[in-house]
């Protein structure tokens, strides 16, 4: 029975879903996996490996599937279909990566392999919003709001990858880069916490992650700096560092999309 107009919808929708919900699968394992690494914590690093493959697989398929709803779907290829593209392409491209450096990379591909991955998951969260712009409520002063969090991504994106260079290409002793981490970490968390207190008002579900993500990231980076690594919040932090982006490219595809005709 062929899918009716809404199902056309929702199906791309959920599929960008379930691919956002592997991807924070891989970063965990990836985080753990460098905890255990670090910690000559070998005894998990099976499992760990066998998570982290797992979900980068079904990740892989989904967004093979997501591309190809979209691109079979006029309207949603005319809105998405570029983003789309670039996901699956950069999916593949950190597949590819994967299969050729196996389970010990060298220090480059392991920088692409953690920084490609937040670009993921930062595209698939802008994809799933930007499908589900059309039944979501309006956003209030929309275009104001969708400029913020794009400079919100930005830093957020130049935190994971100067983050993504001092776990693997620089040393963590690195003052300027480490300095330069920490301040777009503080960037992209204080406009999110802004975002989220301006959109407490107005009833939107995102309010409260945006709010509970942009101050527990910074919370757990401390604590993890501090207490050299504290194995929890240093698990933590990659983790609510991909969430803080991940509404934040959410808020910018709602923020951004057309607006519906009345």
């Amino acid at each position: 029975m062929p899918l009716s107009p809404p199902d056309l919808r929702r199906t791309p929708t959920l599929a960008a879903g379930i691919a956002l919900a592997l991807m924070f699968v891989v970063v965990a394992a990836s985080a753990f996996i460098r905890l255990s690494l670090a910690a000559d914590a070998t005894a998990a690093l099976p499992i760990a490996r066998g998570v982290h493959r797992a979900a980068a697989t079904f990740t892989a398929v989904v967004v093979l599937v997501l591309a190809v709803l979209v691109w079979r779907n006029a309207a949603l290829r005319a809105r998405v279909g570029p983003a789309a593209a670039a996901a699956l392409l950069l999916t593949l491209a950190l597949s590819a990566l994967g299969v050729a450096t196996g389970t010990t990379p060298p220090p480059p591909a392991q920088f692409a392999n953690l920084f490609g991955g937040l670009a993921l998951l930062a595209l698939l969260a802008w994809l799933g919003g930007r499908m589900a712009a059309d039944v979501a409520p309006r956003l209030p002063e929309a275009p104001p709001l969708g400029r913020l969090a794009r400079l919100g991504i930005v830093l957020g994106l130049i935190q994971a990858a100067l983050g993504a260079a001092l776990a693997t290409l620089w040393s963590t002793s690195d003052a300027l880069a480490l300095s330069a981490h920490v301040l777009s970490g503080l960037g992209a968390a204080a406009l999110a916490f802004a975002l989220g207190i301006r959109l407490v008002s107005a009833g939107a579900p995102i309010a409260l992650g945006l709010i509970g993500a942009s101050l527990a990231a910074p919370l757990a980076g401390s604590v993890s700096a501090l207490l050299e690594l504290a194995p929890a919040a240093a698990l933590v932090h990659p983790l609510l560092g991909a969430a803080t982006l991940a509404l934040l490219a959410r808020l910018d595809a709602r923020a951004s999309a057309a607006p519906r005709p009345a």
